[in-house]
Formats: C-alpha cells, structure tokens, sequence
C-alpha cells in the first residue's frame, strides 16, 4: 500500500497508487490501484513489476519491485500503524475525488451561465422586457382581429357559393327550388 508508479494509456502516462491489498481477489489482482485521473484497477505483483521496468523515468538498477518499495513506502509493522496507513489513503483518495468532481462542477456551471447568457432577451432590462411583450400581445389581438374578419368574409362567401350553386343545379335539371 502507497507504493506509486506509471503507467502508459492511449492517452499517455499516467501516476498509479497502490491504496488496498485485497488477499481473497481473485486470480491474483489483489492490489487495488488508482490513477491519477480517479480511475481505479486491479493489478497483480507481476504486472506492478513490469510497469516498474517499463516506465522511462524510472532510472533504479535493481531488480524486483520490493527493493524499489522498501525505497519508498515505510512498512506498517503494527495494526495501528496499517490502520493509519490505509485511513490515510482513502482520506487522500477521497481529496482526489472531490477536487476532481469540484472542478467538473464548476465547469457545468460554467457551460451553463453560457448557455444562460445566450437565452433571447437576456440582454434586456425588465421593463424591456415588458414592453416587448406588450409588443408581442398587440400583435397577437391584431391577427385575431385579422383571422376573425377573414374568416366571417369566408363563412359569406361559402353561402353565395352555396346559394349560386344550388341554383344552378336547379335550373340544369329544371326543377325549381324550395325556398
């Protein structure tokens, strides 16, 4: 636990830390890892050992990861000792964690007063405002108005329409209309 390393993604290296051995995992990824971006896997000894080879800043000579640990990393001796140790850690990853979702925050907040200040209308005052709907009512009575005169010049028409074709009708096959 605490022992840190690198590792390459598509995305580049990043910092990797060993915060929980777990014993009963299984097929032997039993170190619990996080990333320096809140991701977390679980790695096996052999894998940690290989990083350690890998990563190019990594300029120890010896062999093995745990004489690189034991450069390190100050072994728990006692339970209190391992306690601490571990509270510390999620207490760490826990600080990770919140700075990570503050900042995500804080950007969606961000995005949000842009959206916000793009909104038609923003840019105005209340009584702008006000006046502009008022605007908008007058014009809305004034093409009720409009719809109400077509549609009553319509309704007269469809009667003459009716009358002269009922007439029509009529006269083409000589009968005469009941009125």
């Amino acid at each position: 636990v605490g022992y840190e390393f690198r590792k390459r993604f598509d995305a580049g290296w990043y910092s990797g830390k060993v915060i929980e051995i777990r014993p009963m995992a299984a097929n032997g990824y039993n170190h619990r890892c996080v990333y320096s971006d809140g991701d977390m896997e679980d790695l096996r000894l052999q894998d940690l050992e290989q990083l350690a080879k890998l990563d190019p800043n990594n300029n120890k000579t010896r062999k093995g990861l745990s004489a690189k640990i034991s450069d390190r990393v100050k072994f728990p001796l006692t339970q209190t000792e391992y306690t601490k140790l571990l509270l510390d850690s999620e207490h760490q990853r826990d600080v990770e964690t919140t700075q990570t979702l503050a900042k995500k925050i804080l950007a969606k907040s961000a995005e949000v007063n842009d959206l916000v200040a793009k909104l038609p209308g923003m840019n105005r005052t209340r009584q702008m405002q006000m006046e502009r709907i008022n605007e908008l009512i007058e014009s809305n009575h004034n093409v009720t108005r409009k719809l109400e005169e077509a549609y009553l010049v319509a309704k007269d028409r469809r009667e003459e329409v009716r009358v002269a074709l009922g007439e029509s009708t009529c006269l083409a096959l000589g009968v005469e209309e009941d009125t």
